[in-house]
């Protein structure tokens, strides 16, 4: 009896393949001192691995937003930066103005030329770009945010990016409220529902406002008019009617001790409110002269505006509107430094945003490269190669694939007859 070669043949196939398999497994391990990792071998190691390598990714996709997002901030900051330093030197030639006046004409040329120049720098800067977009447009854009007035044209959304999970920062402001932007022009209820929304009304640079109404009282002369009061917001005409239909209310001007009271309805306009409030038996001294003094302001952007002017400039005049109606198509009431100041508030409060945003992209950015540091550690116990174990798993493929060699070898032409003497 004889055993078959194609019994022998087979089984050296077999394992061949298996030790071939071994010695090219441990070859490449050592070669490259990575391990050779497959689903079999350790299914926790490997699953791990790649879930830190997703993460690695995932973290160096974060890093790269940031680094984009980090250059639109400084820009941003070191932009509010400069109008903030604009604003405290225009805030300091507004005083001397409201405590000095304007000597000669000359001189109110030169204080309008100086204003007008400030302005025009502040606008120029809320329409800075970061490439082809306008960083306070509020979306990507190339048009600019502000136009020559002052006043926002933009979006009302800003777009950011994820620097972290659950984390977003800006890589577009809107500039209505990161350039301390007021209410201004004509309410317009373009959906009938007698509310005041955020498109129905335009918003325009507080600073710049300040400005511009200051320009238009030396334009007109009567300087006094610095010290006066006024709404933000206006009528197309000073015969416009101050409310709409159905609507009424009392307006109570209150002036030291005394409260003057004006009621108005749908028929009033804002030429009868100015005279209704000059009128006003309540609106006199015991010499018989005017507490308050009434008047329609027409600013530079053509707004017709209720102004309010004390006879003592330094005695505070408060303002209610008992139904709030009015006061839903003039705004607030105050003084041209209020305005300043509320609109000079609004751009540094956003600046320490934007710096409190550098700040969070600054200690993500570290936390990220270390996290990749970790996770590269990590990566690099499961997959490394442990050298001692693979020469030894080595050794251990190469001695049976020789005894595989030398079994086949010494008993492929065994036979039974061979034992027949």
């Amino acid at each position: 009896m004889r055993i078959p070669d194609i019994a022998f043949f087979d089984t050296f196939i077999k394992y061949d393949r298996l030790r071939e398999k071994d010695l090219d497994r441990y070859t490449r391990e050592l070669a490259s001192g990575k391990k050779i990792l497959t689903p079999s071998d350790n299914t926790v190691d490997n699953v791990r691995s790649l879930r830190f390598k997703r993460l690695t990714s995932d973290i160096q996709t974060y890093n790269r937003n940031i680094d984009m997002v980090k250059t639109t901030l400084d820009v941003a900051e070191s932009t509010l930066g400069d109008i903030v330093e604009t604003g405290k030197e225009i805030r300091v030639d507004i005083v001397n103005v409201l405590n000095i006046g304007v000597l000669d004409s000359e001189d109110a040329q030169i204080l309008s030329d100086y204003f007008q120049s400030m302005r025009n720098y502040i606008v120029k800067q809320a329409n800075i770009s970061v490439g082809d977009t306008r960083l306070f447009g509020g979306v990507k854009s190339q048009i600019d945010p502000f136009d020559h007035r002052g006043i926002y044209q933009g979006e009302l959304v800003d777009t950011t990016v994820p620097v972290a999970s659950g984390v977003e920062l800006n890589t577009t402001f809107v500039g209505k409220d990161y350039l301390g932007t007021i209410p201004s022009g004509v309410w317009i209820d373009s959906n009938a529902n007698n509310v005041v929304d955020p498109d129905e009304v335009s918003y325009k640079i507080g600073m710049v406002k300040a400005v511009d109404d200051i320009l238009q009282i030396i334009d007109s002369g009567d300087l006094t008019r610095l010290h006066g009061y006024y709404s933000d917001m206006g009528y197309n005409s000073p015969t416009d009617t101050v409310v709409g239909v159905g609507e009424s209310g009392t307006l109570n001007i209150t002036y030291g001790n005394t409260t003057i009271s004006v009621n108005y309805d749908d028929t009033t306009t804002l030429n009868d409110l100015v005279n209704a409030i000059n009128t006003d038996p309540a609106n006199t001294d015991a010499d018989g002269n005017p507490l308050v003094t009434a008047y329609v302001f027409e600013d530079r952007d053509g707004v017709f505006r209720l102004g309010v002017l004390g006879s003592n400039t330094d005695m505070n005049i408060s303002f209610e509107d008992t139904s709030g109606a009015l006061f839903k198509r003039t705004g607030d009431m105050r003084r041209i430094l209020d305005t300043f100041d509320l609109g000079f508030d609004g751009v540094s409060r956003y600046r320490s945003i934007v710096g409190t945003q550098i700040n969070v992209a600054d200690s993500l950015k570290t936390m990220n490269d270390q996290q990749i540091v970790e996770f590269s550690n990590l990566v690099s116990k499961l997959e490394d190669a442990d050298y001692a174990s693979a020469i030894a798993q080595l050794e251990k493929a190469k001695t049976a694939y020789e005894a595989l060699l030398a079994t086949i070898a010494q008993n492929k032409d065994l036979s039974l007859l061979k034992f027949y003497k």
